[in-house]
């Protein structure tokens, strides 16, 4: 009888519900729609002839085509192994030859990437020269083929940790054990169709594979996301929110990092800390955010989780005599796990003692790829039993349950990722001008830990913390290179003669950078900025050219800091910025830039940036202020608010919607001289960038995309009669506004409203613009080079009826021609305005009819994150089109 396999789970569930939604990434993937694509890719790799347990590179985009191609390859009896985005292109090349993959699966773009970069299309071990198989190039009429899934006994994965040796090493996976992790997890965790996991980890991280394929394997659906949402805790909690996710996992300097900055965020059913200690003082905290909290422990080598312990306050076992001040504790074995500590000869412990912690059955590794000595040192055997030596310190209570103390080696975790000091130093002296290096962990002042590395110089050589940096960034994860750099005539060292990293440690914590930083001199950007670092980073001084990643920072720590900036300077920029200008000084011209509108975002008063952003901008005609809060624009393009308020009297004097289209045209190319173009309207905006867009196609112009959201309705065509141009539309449409004034309570508004028309005309002696309108598109100005809270109150609410009767006279008068681009348009109900629009636009043109009918009510949740998602999906298919 052959044991299960995990690509059979799987097509199991598919067949019981084909049409249940399975992931979650742009849009909706049913299992039937997900078994189709992994067909598909079968289908090409079967063609191979790959024999049993072949290793097959996969390298793609996070969406559910990545899904597709790892339980392909499972279905032709292949293993997988996963190369991350976000390793160098020389590690990856590493890996593909170290495992000597027959193929390279994934996403064309980025395997032409790496081969240009590498070469990696050379041989490997025994000569291999591997086959590289973008997906999007597998034909759908593929002939039938015939395929035998593997046992559970097969290889499922090979997946590459850090090296005591210098280099990665391939820990093989066989089926049977992933497949017990699956279960014992999903019956943990209490997993079922109701059920949607966020899953947002790197494949090259193993706690990938419980978010991917526990849902899977019990009817229930992922919410498919890049790791880089984790660095924007708001968004996060909204993404979260708005699609229903029960059961979230991350490291707990992650979760720390949340919970500081978002209070309300939304609860979940399950909430998991894994991948390193957790603290404590972060386990007590973690506990509010959902029904369940975990704290799941294990090794690569024991297949992702061997231990668990649910988290609850107070703490459970008070009375069991052990209490870890590093971790809170990590429970007990999963099913068919075993779990021992034993002494330094291998001989168990009594409870309450201390010792390495073993773990045997069904979790285990078949070993390290092509490294025998390697296996046989970590998995040894005893009384008959096969175990791993984790090298983890841990005592065992009275109740059974495991406390983590730390590791009896150098081996360090930061951000749940295992780093080997040897292949962090083997890195750093394959560098010119290097002699010597050692490195290890210190905790930053977020509480986190990060690498310090002390390097020795050759004779003459010049090292400096910048270039360290930048030239690992070529050789090493992210997480891997050092946060910072000690640059000393000889290492620090014990009395025994060993590297003292205790001592590295603490010059580390009192590194101070590598400026002369009594005698720089500051711009008043700069000086903020460096408090703001000090604080972040727990450090005394910092210079203009000091490097963010060199004097403590990471990641998280950057996502702290860049909270704190946009407080204190009432800008919001992406994370992304740091590492595109990672240096004090040219972070704080990024500050200077988006505050003051710099040459880089000049632009006419009355069209400026409400989120800076990277690739081809969005101008959006009529914009709410509210999309400059922070996490709600779904693109990382900039985004610029066009308002006809600003336009003061350009907009009140405009004789027609075609005059005013072409005034903005030529404000709109003086920031973006050539397209594609992207435009969007809400509206009256919506009727002023319908004309944009048909005069920039109609002097040659490529207009992207058309975004309408809930645009005022034409009242002619050019083409002849709309489909509302009748007496009984009119009615109708009169018919729905007086309704709206009885359910919502709007007459009050109304009658505001003749007090302030009234006052307007009082006002306006002379033909003037009145002081309150004056005051109304100055307030939106100051917004737009200022947004904060003080100049948000300031922003009405509703538009003065000079502006909202000069809107009327010009859709009156505007006869709208037929447009067949690209369009994507939002009603709030199908009747008059939509069917005025579809007789007007293409046959193609993408819709979505939201069920709200209060048109000011757009920019408020839930009704803004169901649009927004709409948008965001069209800006996909574009960037994939630009691409």
């Amino acid at each position: 009888m052959t044991s299960p396999n995990t690509y059979a789970l799987v097509a199991a569930r598919a067949a019981m519900q084909p049409d249940a939604v399975a992931i979650v990434d742009r849009g909706p993937v049913t299992y039937s729609e997900l078994m189709q694509q992994v067909d598909r890719i079968a289908g090409a790799l079967a063609r191979r002839d790959l024999p049993a347990e072949t290793p097959v590179a996969v390298l793609g985009r996070r969406d559910a085509g990545l899904v597709a191609t790892l339980l392909a390859v499972w279905k032709v009896g292949a293993c997988y192994v996963p190369l991350d985005l976000d390793d160098p292109p020389a590690r990856q090349t590493h890996m593909i030859r170290s495992a000597g993959c027959r193929m390279v699966v994934g996403t064309g773009a980025l395997l032409d990437a790496l081969r240009d970069a590498t070469g990696a299309g050379d041989a490997g071990h025994h000569g291999t020269v591997p086959e590289w198989l973008a997906i999007e190039d597998i034909p759908d009429d593929l002939s039938a083929y015939e395929v035998v899934t593997p046992d559970g006994g097969r290889l499922a994965y090979v997946l590459f940790t850090s090296g005591s040796t210098g280099a990665p090493k391939g820990v093989e996976v066989e089926h049977r054990s992933l497949v017990n992790l699956l279960e014992a997890a999903r019956d943990l965790l209490a997993f079922g169709p109701a059920d949607r996991y966020l899953a947002e980890s790197t494949l090259g991280f193993d706690i990938s594979l419980a978010e991917l394929f526990v849902p899977l394997i019990t009817g229930g659906s992922m919410l498919l996301r890049d790791r880089q949402l984790l660095l924007d805790p708001a968004a996060l909690a909204a993404d979260l929110r708005e699609h229903g996710v029960t059961v979230m996992q991350t490291g707990p300097t992650v979760w720390s990092t949340i919970l500081a900055n978002v209070p309300d965020f939304p609860r979940l059913r399950v909430a998991i800390s894994t991948g390193e200690a957790i603290a404590p003082t972060v386990a007590e905290r973690l506990v509010d955010v959902a029904d369940e909290v975990w704290n799941l422990y294990g090794p690569t080598e024991a297949t992702v989780w061997a231990t668990g312990h649910r988290l609850e306050r107070p703490p459970t076992s008070p009375d069991a005599g052990v209490s870890s001040p590093v971790s809170a504790p990590i429970g007990v074995a999963l099913d068919n796990v075993t779990a021992m500590v034993v002494d330094e000869r291998g001989t168990e412990v009594a409870d309450g003692v201390m010792g390495e912690l073993w773990l045997g059955g069904a979790a285990l590794a078949r070993g390290y790829r092509g490294n025998p000595s390697l296996t046989d040192e970590r998995f040894v055997t005893r009384d008959g039993h096969r175990w791993y030596r984790t090298g983890d310190s841990v005592v065992r209570d009275a109740a059974g349950v495991l406390h983590y103390f730390g590791r009896n080696d150098d081996q360090v975790k930061v951000r749940g990722v295992r780093i080997e000091p040897m292949e962090v130093e083997s890195a750093i002296t394959s560098l010119a001008g290097v002699a010597a290096a050692a490195a290890t962990w210190f905790e930053n002042a977020t509480g986190s830990r990060s690498i310090v590395a002390a390097v020795v110089p050759t004779a003459g050589a010049t090292l400096t913390p910048r270039a360290l940096h930048d030239a690992l960034a070529d050789a090493l994860p992210g997480p891997m290179i050092p946060s910072r750099f000690v640059v000393c005539d000889t290492l620090p060292r014990s009395p025994s003669g060993k590297i003292d990293r205790v001592a590295i440690r603490s010059l580390g914590v009192e590194h101070r950078g590598e400026s002369l930083h009594h005698a720089a001199v500051f711009t008043p950007t700069e000086r903020e900025l460096s408090s703001i670092w000090q604080r972040t980073l727990g450090i005394d001084a910092v210079g203009p050219d000091d490097h963010f990643f060199t004097v403590g920072g990471d990641s998280l720590a950057a996502v702290t800091m860049m909270l704190d900036v946009e407080e204190t300077f009432a800008v919001s920029l992406p994370i992304r910025v740091v590492f595109e200008a990672p240096t004090l000084r040219s972070l704080a011209a990024r500050i200077d830039a988006a505050v003051v509108h710099s040459d880089v975002w000049s632009s006419p008063a009355y069209i400026f940036p409400l989120v800076e952003g990277t690739g081809t901008p969005f101008f959006f005609c009529g914009v709410d202020l509210k999309l400059a809060r922070r996490g709600m624009w779904p693109s990382d393009s900039p985004l610029y608010a066009v308002s006809q308020w600003a336009q003061g009297r350009g907009f009140l004097r405009a004789s027609s919607v075609e005059h005013l289209a072409r005034q903005q045209l030529d404000a709109i190319t003086a920031i973006q001289p050539q397209g594609p173009y992207r435009l969007g309207g809400f509206s009256f905006g919506g009727l002023v960038a319908y004309e944009l867009a048909r005069l920039m196609r109609e002097r040659g112009d490529e207009v992207e995309l058309l975004f309408l959201l809930d645009a005022t309705e034409p009242y002619r065509s050019a083409a002849g009669p709309l489909a509302n141009d009748d007496r009984a539309g009119l009615l109708s449409r009169t018919t729905a506004r007086l309704a709206e004034i009885r359910r919502t309570g709007a007459a009050s508004r109304e009658v505001r409203d003749l007090g302030k028309r009234a006052l307007v005309n009082v006002l306006n002696l002379g033909g003037r613009v009145p002081t309150w309108q004056w005051l109304n598109y100055q307030a939106v100005h100051l917004y737009g080079r200022h947004p904060g809270t003080i100049s948000t109150r300031l922003v009405p609410k509703d538009r003065w009826p000079a502006f909202w009767y000069t809107s009327l006279r010009l859709a009156k008068s505007y006869v709208a021609q037929p447009y067949d681009g690209r369009v994507a348009a939002v009603f709030l109900e199908e009747g008059d305005r939509s069917a005025s629009w579809r007789t007007l636009l293409g046959p193609d043109a993408a819709t979505l009819v939201l069920d709200t009918k209060v048109h000011h009510e757009l920019f408020d949740q839930p009704t803004a994150s169901r649009w927004l998602e709409f948008l965001r999906q069209m800006l996909l298919t574009a960037d994939e089109h630009d691409s």
